[in-house]
C-alpha cells in the first residue's frame, strides 16, 4: 500500500501523469482508475499492477 500512497503523491506533485486507464466498473462494485506517463512504459506496469492489487483489496472489503 505504501507504493500506492507513493504514486498517488507523486501525480499530485508533478502533474505529469496526464494519461490514464480505468480498470473495472461502477456497476460491479470497483472501478479504479490509473494515471501513467505513457512515455515510461515500465512505470505504467507498476501502476497498473498496483492498482490490480488495491482492487483486489477493495473487494475483499466491499464482501465482508
Amino acid at each position: 500500500m505504501e507504493e500506492t500512497q507513493k504514486l498517488i503523491v507523486e501525480h499530485r506533485e508533478t502533474g505529469k501523469l496526464q494519461d490514464s486507464l480505468t480498470i473495472g466498473s461502477p456497476a460491479k462494485n470497483c472501478e479504479v482508475k490509473v494515471y501513467f506517463d505513457a512515455g515510461n512504459p515500465e512505470e505504467a506496469k507498476k501502476r497498473v499492477d498496483e492498482a490490480l492489487k488495491m482492487r483486489g483489496y477493495l473487494m475483499e472489503k466491499v464482501t465482508q
